[in-house]
């Protein structure tokens, strides 16, 4: 089990792109850039096959050599991701039969892929152009590839595709994914978002990356913020827990200089995780994104995947947070979180010899037990797959609420970022619809119920030159607050008090206690809101 490799990894920051090699259905990465005739390939890839591959292998992919190429080419691209993976010794990507088909087919329909394939791994005569690892299972899992040392090396360049042929059939893609995307909640969402964001120059960046690296900024899998500063790894004894800000700037260049990705919605172990360019970029890059000149806001939910274990395994805790487990372990905080991000999708086994293993036991015996059973009976990725399947589910919930009021937001899976006068409202949303669903926890926010308390009386009039509050303005606060309730249970708690009092400050406090609104959680249960805390 590689847990580098496992979906509980994605954090939304730069080891995010090498996780997803490991999913064939991912392997369009490198297809969906709006500027469809745009592909990076190796460097050296095009003269070799040009000059020194045979020409009777390629007139068997197509009759034209140009067009054999082309479509060589066509299939390396796909590897231009490896290249920006922060382990450079798992430059392995899967890819999936029926997407190298409809790559690579022509008005026949003729499968041509596996020609492909076998061209590039014979390749010329100093060596081949890919490998393979010939171990996967049909149906279940996809081959994996990747480009040869000699390849790799030399780096990427652009190449423009001149074959009208290969150029439709990309464009074909281009547009059914374009169309999967509108399809998709977050990913309309995205869509929408996308003509307003100003991005940073690479420039910017580099003065940016050095001011971090001063200030000793690690990744958020604790990996060193690091000037590269022309250096090969072997300069670093702990090359592996460094993240560089060169390479950071290029997978950058690479995720948004064609334009952004499609944002593609993940596959069933994912839960349908929603990947863009946005997702894949390194976290302190992103954080510079500007709407109309001003930075984005980050809204995150504190320690959402053990709270969402609680709820579908039955654990006692509420709002469970990193902070808590640290002061009753004595676990280091960032230890906590980091080996929060994979705990729940291990193996029996190495949840055993994991450090929160033992706060668990003590705490929750009962859910781990769950666990266990959930694991044994069903593999042990089915509690990171129906966590996944939870969260997708509560922030695609959030998302399509913010959209009805004109709200679009930028989705790292358990977060959003967005505009800061929006931020009251995006809080108070992801604080409402998560408990709904029954997961006990909230946005990582101290001042989130005051921000949300002003947003709520902006659209209102104040009450004249005094500071009480009328009874009306109380309730329509109520009525905007609490949305998902239904109008009239607010409008008959007002009409009862209303015969009697004019202003909050003259309720009593029996009448008070009993002035509540009910609403329907996830779990079928009732639940009240009283109207005056």
């Amino acid at each position: 089990m590689n847990l580098k490799n496992e979906y509980l990894s994605l954090t939304g920051d730069t080891e995010d792109l090498q996780i997803l090699h490991h999913d064939e259905n991912f392997a369009e990465l490198a297809l969906i850039f709006p500027n469809v005739n745009s592909i990076w390939i190796p460097r050296k890839s095009e003269t070799a096959l040009r000059k020194y591959v045979s020409k009777t292998l390629l007139k068997e992919i197509d009759p034209n050599v140009d067009v054999a190429v082309e479509k060589c080419l066509l299939v390396l691209s796909n590897f231009a991701s490896t290249y920006h993976t922060e382990d450079k010794e798992d430059r392995w990507k899967r890819l999936n039969s029926k997407i190298l088909h409809e790559q690579t087919k022509g008005k026949d329909n003729t499968y041509i892929y596996n020609k492909i394939i076998d061209l590039l791994k014979t390749g010329t005569a100093t060596g081949a152009i890919i490998e393979v690892d010939e171990h996967y299972v049909k149906g279940v899992v996809s081959r994996k590839y990747r480009i040869s040392d000699s390849y790799f090396k030399p780096g990427l360049t652009e190449y423009l595709i001149k074959d009208t042929g290969i150029i439709q059939t990309r464009n074909k893609i281009y547009y059914r994914l374009l169309n999967e995307a509108l399809d998709n909640p977050i990913c309309n969402n995205l869509v929408k978002f996308y003509p307003r964001i100003e991005l940073p120059t690479s420039g910017e960046l580099l003065a940016i990356g050095k001011l971090l690296v001063k200030d000793g900024y690690t990744t958020k899998k604790q990996k060193t913020l690091t000037m590269r500063n022309k250096h090969d790894n072997s300069y670093w004894a702990d090359a592996d827990n460094r993240s560089f800000v060169e390479n950071n700037i290029k997978m950058f260049e690479y995720l948004t200089n064609r334009g952004f990705m499609i944002p593609a919605a993940g596959s069933e172990k994912s839960g349908g995780r929603v990947v863009d360019s946005f997702t894949l970029m390194p976290a302190w890059i992103r954080n510079e994104i500007t709407i109309d000149g001003k930075k984005l806001v980050e809204c995150d939910y504190k320690a959402l995947h053990p709270n969402l274990a609680m709820l579908l395994y039955k654990g006692k805790a509420n709002y469970l947070t990193h902070e808590k487990i640290a002061e009753q372990t004595g676990i280091d905080e960032k230890e906590v979180k980091r080996e929060h991000l994979s705990f729940f999708n291990k193996n029996w086994y190495s949840m055993i010899k994991s450090p929160l293993f033992n706060y668990y036991s003590k705490h929750e015996p009962d859910m781990l037990s769950r666990i266990y059973h959930d694991k044994k009976a069903n593999g042990y990725k089915i509690t990171s797959k129906k966590m996944f399947k939870l969260e997708v589910k509560i922030m695609t919930d959030v998302i399509k609420y913010l959209n009805s009021v004109g709200i679009y937001v930028l989705y790292v899976y358990d977060a959003l970022l967005c505009e800061e006068k929006d931020k009251p409202v995006v809080m108070e949303t992801m604080n409402r619809i998560i408990l709904e669903y029954g997961v006990k926890t909230c946005v990582k926010d101290t001042s989130a119920k005051i921000d949300i308390e002003c947003a709520i009386v902006d659209d209102f009039a104040n009450a004249g030159d005094s500071d009480r509050i009328t009874l009306a303005e109380h309730f329509n606060r109520c009525k905007r607050k609490y949305r998902y309730v239904e109008k009239e249970q607010f409008d008959s708690q007002y009409e009862m008090l209303s015969e009697f009092f004019k202003y909050v400050d003259e309720v009593d406090e029996n009448s008070k206690n009993n002035c509540y609104v009910e609403f329907q959680n996830y779990d079928g249960d009732f639940e009240r809101i009283p109207l005056f805390e």
